[in-house]
This record gives structure tokens, C-alpha cells and sequence, in this order.
């Protein structure tokens, strides 16, 4: 009878606790821990709870999979759902001994409820040498900005990725960076996409991408809306392909600046397609110093539709800051370690840089002020092979009509009420 007894009170402990690790199991799975090849950073000591410093934990779940001290089993990093993770600036560097590494966000990422100083790298969250690194999860950074927006020559980016080639980033939310929100640095082949960037439209300088010294970039299919340039695209930059992007408020999706305090620069083979601009402050625009050098060249803007734009179409070869929104620093960011080639031939003459082969094919919408278009050329150097094709604009307000100003700008126009492009001969 005894033995009876204690083989049923067995029975029912074993399916308790089989009950117990299904359970555990089945949570575990539902937040990414239980997939092959993850680690937690709640292993290593995170706590979670969006006041904890938990930079250290996460310095340690980096270094355990980078550098292989898990012996090659895990090369996921987990951030699990649920939970909010207060990080101070950090940077994870390699290069890792793994072929590729994912950084699994499904929690929440939040800076420091006060002001900080950056350190070498001047971003909270700092991406180095890693190559075919992935970074997705859906999850939020939150860079609290506004604790920033006061300070404006002293303000951190929010997330950088610098010599990161093979980089693949979706499916994040990002909020109320310093400054701009996510920059991309002096790497080769990158995919960007699903992504969600908000910050108040008078945030000064929060820009949502920022590229510099890359190639092959592609980047699509996400919602931007914050207080200075949607996508920016800077000097060393070519090859880069941006569609399906949602964008406003915002300063609309821009080409440079490009040569201030007279360097060299350099942009090409730029292609914007199938994007929408609302309540935009720009939309698509190319802005140059006057007294830089290089050239942006081989740039089409395609099938853009635009909402209450104030300046829809944009070339400014006569642009300048004077620091009110920390524009300055923009094109110049000295952590950046690249080993890509610099171009060898046409590297300008000093005196502006020159704009070339423009394309604007099937641009409409409504522009909130009466100039729709604005070609702003440099007399000297002018604005060459510029093309409007089927490119009509209406005004916001009814009963106003809208017209286009071209300064030394020359090209052709095709189906377009663009009339004040100067023909161009050879």
C-alpha cells in the first residue's frame, strides 16, 4: 500500500514538473531565449527595470559572444520583451570572431534620465568594425532628447554604425534622439527597413539617417518623422537606394550639406523612388557650400507624391548654417575610422561643388507656398543636365497659384510647367 501511494505521488511530481518546464519553456520561446544560439542579457546581470544601470551586463553579454567566449554556441544577442534596459553611452567593437552576430532588441532601451557626457565616440549607442552584423526585434530606443534639445552644440547622436559592412537593420522604433537617430558610417552594403523614428517636428537636428562615407546602401520601406532631415546623405557616399519611406514632419530627404569650411565632396548615383512627404519643411533637395569642391552627380527622385510641402524641389548651391540647429557638424564626425578609397579624379577646383545629372520624373503633390521649385546654381559653376519630366505641383491653398525659380540651372523639361530651365548645349 505504501509503495502504491509514493509511486502515485511520484507520478503526479513528475507531471507537475513537466508542467512547470513546458511552461517555462514555452515562455522562454514566446521571448526568443529558447532559439538556437541566444543569449540573454539578463544572464549577465541586466536587471531591467529602466533605472538600473545596466551597461555593464550588456558589455559583458557583447564581449561573451564577439569574442567567442561562449565557444561559438551563442552569437544572439537577446534583449527580452517586457523589459526596459536604462544603458549610459557604450560601444560594442569588434571585430568578432563569428562570422555574423544579431543583436535581438524585443525590449526597450532607454538613456539616462539626465545629461552625459559622450566619451571618444559622440553617440550613446556605438556600433564598430562588425561585420554582416544584424540588428532588429522590434523593440524601442529611446534616446530622451528633450533633456537635450536646449544644448545644441553638445548633443550625442542616438545609435552610430561605423565600418560596419554587410550591416542589416529592421523592425525597431526609435524615439527622441539628441540628435540625429541613427547614423551610418564608412561601410559597404547595407539594408535598412521597417523602421520608426519620431521626435517632435521643431527638435533641432534629430535627424532619422544619416549617411556618410558609404556604399551600396538600400534602404526602405519605413516611417519617419522627426524635426530635421528624414534621410540625409552625406560626402563619400554612392550607390544608395531609398524607396517606400514615409516622411513628416521634417526637413524631406537631402543630399549633403556638402563642402562646408571648403572640404571636399562627394556624392553619387543616388536614387529616391516611390516616397511620400507631408507637412514636410523640404522634401527632395540637394544643398552645397559655396566654397567647398567635388560634385553630386547622378541623382533621380522618382514617382514622389507630396502633401503641404513648404519646398518641394530644392537645389541650393549657395546653402549656410550659422549653427542655429548644430548644422555645422554634420558631414564631419571624427570617431570615423574608413577604409574605403577616396575618389582619385575630379576632386573639384575650390570654388563650389558642382551639381550634374538631376532627374525628377513624375513628381506631384501640393506645395504650401507658391515656389513649388526652387534651382538656386551658382553662377560660375551652374547647375548642368537637369531634367523635369512630368514633374506638376498645385498649391495647398486655393486659389493660389504655383511657379518655379531657376537660377543659372540648365537642363530640359518635359510635360511640365517647369519653363524657367535654361536649355544646355555642348
Amino acid at each position: 500500500m505504501k509503495s502504491l501511494l509514493f509511486l502515485v505521488l511520484l507520478c503526479l511530481f513528475r507531471i507537475n514538473n513537466l508542467g512547470f518546464c513546458l511552461e517555462e519553456e514555452a515562455r522562454k520561446d514566446n521571448n526568443g531565449v529558447g532559439s538556437p544560439g541566444f543569449t540573454s542579457v539578463t544572464s549577465f546581470g541586466a536587471i531591467g527595470d529602466g533605472k538600473t544601470d545596466d551597461t555593464k551586463a550588456f558589455l559583458k553579454a557583447w564581449e561573451a559572444v564577439c569574442k567567442g567566449r561562449s565557444k561559438g554556441k551563442y552569437t544572439k544577442i537577446l534583449v527580452p520583451q517586457g523589459q526596459t534596459f536604462m544603458l549610459k553611452p557604450l560601444a560594442f567593437v569588434g571585430p568578432c570572431n563569428s562570422s555574423s552576430i544579431s543583436f535581438m532588441i524585443k525590449g526597450n532601451l532607454v538613456a539616462p534620465s539626465y545629461t552625459w557626457y559622450a566619451g571618444t565616440y559622440p553617440t550613446w549607442i556605438h556600433f564598430d568594425s562588425i561585420n554582416r552584423l544584424v540588428v532588429t526585434g522590434g523593440g524601442t530606443i529611446d534616446g530622451r532628447g528633450s533633456l537635450w534639445w536646449g544644448n545644441v552644440h553638445k548633443r550625442p547622436s542616438a545609435m552610430n554604425f561605423n565600418n560596419c559592412n554587410g550591416l542589416r537593420i529592421s523592425n525597431l522604433r526609435h524615439l527622441n534622439s539628441p540628435r540625429s537617430h541613427v547614423g551610418l558610417s564608412c561601410s559597404k552594403n547595407i539594408e535598412v527597413s521597417d523602421l520608426n523614428m519620431t521626435a517632435p517636428g521643431d527638435s533641432p537636428n534629430t535627424d532619422g539617417i544619416d549617411i556618410s562615407n558609404c556604399k551600396k546602401v538600400n534602404i526602405h520601406d519605413s516611417v519617419i518623422a522627426t524635426g530635421d532631415d528624414c534621410i540625409a546623405i552625406n560626402s563619400g557616399s554612392s550607390d544608395i537606394n531609398i524607396t517606400g519611406i514615409f516622411c513628416g514632419p521634417g526637413h524631406g530627404i537631402s543630399v549633403g550639406s556638402l563642402g562646408v569650411n571648403g572640404d571636399l565632396a562627394t556624392v553619387e548615383e543616388v536614387r529616391v523612388k516611390n516616397c511620400t512627404f507631408t507637412n514636410t519643411q523640404n522634401d527632395v533637395r540637394i544643398k552645397t557650400y559655396q566654397n567647398g569642391s567635388g560634385y553630386a552627380r547622378k541623382i533621380s527622385f522618382m514617382d514622389i507624391h507630396m502633401v503641404a510641402s513648404e519646398n518641394p524641389i530644392i537645389i541650393d548651391q549657395s546653402y549656410h548654417n550659422g549653427g542655429t540647429n548644430g548644422g555645422k557638424g554634420k558631414s564631419s564626425n571624427k570617431y570615423q575610422n574608413c577604409h574605403l578609397a577616396r575618389p582619385k579624379s575630379q576632386t573639384g577646383n575650390g570654388k563650389g561643388v558642382k551639381v550634374s545629372d538631376v532627374r525628377y520624373t513624375r513628381i506631384h503633390g501640393s506645395s504650401a507656398s507658391d515656389q513649388a521649385i526652387t534651382l538656386n546654381c551658382d553662377a560660375d559653376l551652374g547647375c548642368v543636365g537637369i531634367v523635369m519630366d512630368n514633374v506638376n505641383m498645385v498649391s495647398a491653398t486655393t486659389g493660389h497659384k504655383v511657379f518655379a525659380s531657376c537660377k543659372n540651372a540648365h537642363g530640359s523639361f518635359y510635360d511640365s510647367k517647369v519653363t524657367c530651365l535654361k536649355k544646355y548645349y555642348l
